[in-house]
């Protein structure tokens, strides 16, 4: 009988060894992280994390800026979370769960997503100005079976990774239990953070699979503005519990005019890395959910902005703390991730979203397989209009707010069903005008960039990976992949 790949990993990474490297690296020894990133390498059957891992390898022998989050990774991460960290989302996720879905995207004949986001309630005890996720019906839960056979049909997949979010997902304590079930998963939780207190933030630790990702609008004075008196002071307080505690968690900021100026100091970075934060996600406003408002958006000049400082934060070296910009970090996921290009959203009723921020569907789980999902005429239509119009600046990559006449076709096309009220607001009318004015002003201050570095950047980044079809589709009309 032939070897599974995930039982070659396991004599490579037993437990007993995962936790000697988790041991080893909490005495600060850069060769022996240097090491445990050569052998990751070894086992990864993509040339993509083959070569990414061997560069790691290199960066932290030549002290590279990026190798100071790993550094405080190492050395602040309980042992059991740290263990957790290393197998579950380096080794099955980024690496092994790689070379699963290579098999059965061959075997189905289907391009499959890298991961999932869950909303599993729409229940919330906030109410925060804005929110996407406001108008959703609070009735619907998708259940603990659905839930646990959602995640043993997608590790089935090759996916190891799921985002978790609603909704208050700490609202459901049967989701801590699925968690644990599922140990050989990674889970990052999108949370206000009211709920973490020291008996939930106990559990946490037991578990060691779980990072939460909790939101902050920037100052005491912007964050209690937009999520109400005093919320502040109860993040805070759970950074304080999780950074004790030594379990992997973050910060999850909402990018508006408001907050803009705030978001982009040194003071905020700065702030959320003395708090524990070792990750950090930045989200535009998108006008979708209770009361879309249009003066809430950030400006094209704003957005500019955040994406010239993250990238200055990244290589300073005096910000140890992994940045995702989830709008301008386009050229470093091969632009728009949605429709199962790299993930989807399943809501709380098993409807199947082709991103967050673009709530309409046409397949549910409880429906379908998600093979069957993944191959949908409608989340394949969008996939295959990559890059979309056939524009190849990966730092505009939105259907929603860059393309935005994309997801208002697609849905005219697949008569996709809107998930809740109120979304006809952003396929007619003022919005969708006031969308495609944004969308050319976004192209003419990121069009130069472009052209002049970025786009030369983003090419030779793929030589040492397997995406001969994105080069490919790098010089071809939106439309003409497969």
């Amino acid at each position: 009988m032939a070897i599974s790949m995930i039982d070659k990993a396991k004599g490579h990474f037993s437990q007993k060894a995962i936790e000697k490297a988790a041991l080893m690296l909490r005495k600060g020894d850069d060769r022996q992280l240097a090491s445990l990133f050569r052998a990751i390498a070894s086992i990864a059957p993509a040339r993509y994390h083959r070569e990414t891992f061997k560069q790691l390898s290199d960066m932290v022998l030549q002290n590279d800026p990026f190798v100071g989050v790993v550094r405080r990774i190492a050395l602040e991460l309980n042992p059991h979370c740290l263990s957790k960290f290393i197998q579950n989302l380096v080794v099955n996720f980024m690496v092994l769960g790689r070379g699963i879905r290579d098999k059965k995207e061959k075997e189905y004949n289907v391009h499959l997503p890298n991961f999932m986001v869950i909303s599993p309630t729409m229940k919330c005890n906030l109410h925060c100005k804005g929110c996407y996720a406001a108008e959703y019906d609070t009735s619907n839960e998708l259940t603990f079976g659905e839930l646990d056979k959602l995640l043993t049909d997608a590790k089935e997949l090759g996916m190891y990774f799921f985002t978790f979010s609603g909704g208050e997902a700490f609202f459901r304590n049967d989701l801590l239990d699925l968690w644990e079930k599922h140990d050989d998963c990674y889970f990052q939780v999108y949370t206000n953070g009211t709920l973490l207190d020291d008996t939930m933030v106990q559990r946490l630790v037991d578990l060691g699979n779980v990072m939460p990702m909790i939101s902050v609008e920037g100052s005491r004075e912007l964050t209690d503005l937009r999520r109400g008196q005093g919320i502040y002071d109860k993040v805070i307080a759970a950074y304080r519990r999780l950074n004790e505690a030594g379990v992997m968690f973050g910060f999850s900021a909402t990018y508006t005019r408001n907050t803009a100026d705030y978001m982009s100091s040194d003071e905020f970075i700065k702030t959320m890395i003395d708090r524990g934060c070792k990750i950090g996600w930045f989200f535009q406003y998108v006008p979708i959910g209770e009361n879309p408002d249009l003066t809430y958006m950030s400006t094209p000049k704003q957005r500019s902005m955040l994406h010239k400082k993250v990238e200055e934060w990244r290589h300073s070296g005096e910000f140890p703390i992994f940045i995702g910009d989830f709008w301008n970090d386009g050229p470093y996921v091969d632009g728009c991730m949605a429709a199962g290009e790299r993930y989807w959203h399943v809501i709380s009723d098993g409807s199947v979203e082709p991103c967050v921020f673009a709530p309409f569907a046409v397949d549910n789980i409880r429906e379908k397989s998600l093979v069957e999902i993944a191959g949908s005429p409608f989340f394949t239509y969008i996939r295959n209009q990559l890059p979309y119009d056939g524009d190849d600046n990966l730092l505009r990559p939105c259907m929603i707010l860059d393309h935005p006449e994309v997801l208002r076709d697609a849905v005219k096309k697949f008569g996709a069903r809107p998930c809740h009220e109120g979304l006809e607001k952003i396929l007619s009318g003022s919005i969708p005008r006031a969308l495609d004015e944004y969308a050319r002003e976004m192209k003419e201050i990121y069009d130069p960039l472009w052209k002049h570095g970025e786009k030369e950047k983003y090419l030779k980044s793929l030589e040492k990976e397997d995406k001969k079809e994105w080069l490919e589709r790098m010089n071809l009309p939106a439309g003409s992949r497969r």
